[in-house]
């Protein structure tokens, strides 16, 4: 438990950090992909060969599109992430419920802003990684709630 705690704890910090940088960045990284910036940017990249420039030209063509927006919510939604997995790693049950709702929140903003934009969409394994994590944690206290019973029996 204690490990998928962690692992959900650096996955908040990690993408806290990350949705106000793309938050910032977006508006600007689609101007330089409109102004033809990019393409020179990419010019010292040309070394590690045409299929490597290409696909991150594609990266950066598709994360322009982005609506910022998006990274402003996440951004909220990875800050209630990070408050129930800190509630859950003190044994606080409603972390639980914060967690899932933050996550669930998050498919469903992913599903309005990025799905859409990709080809395949990767809905069906983020909505199975979360609702794997989200079950897990729940048998966790389902778990304790049945051994504190147990020991209340006693």
């Amino acid at each position: 438990m204690t490990i998928l705690l962690v692992l959900s704890f650096i996955n908040a910090c990690w993408n806290i950090l990350r949705s106000i940088v793309l938050y910032f960045t977006t508006p600007r990284m689609a101007e330089m992909m409109g102004n033809g910036q990019f393409d020179e940017m990419m010019e010292p990249f040309s070394a590690f060969g045409e299929e490597f420039t290409n696909a991150m030209t594609d990266s950066m063509s598709a994360m322009s599109q982005i609506n910022p927006n998006y990274y402003l919510i996440l951004l909220v939604l990875f800050i209630g992430s990070l408050i129930g997995v800190i509630k859950m790693w003190k044994g606080n049950k409603r972390g639980l419920h914060v967690y899932a709702i933050s996550q669930i929140l998050m498919l469903i903003n992913a599903s309005v802003f990025v799905y859409p934009l990709q080809k395949p969409s990767p809905f069906v394994y983020d909505l199975l990684l979360t609702v794997m994590f989200i079950v897990v944690y729940y048998l966790y206290f389902k778990r304790m709630e049945m051994s504190r019973h147990t020991q209340n029996q006693d």
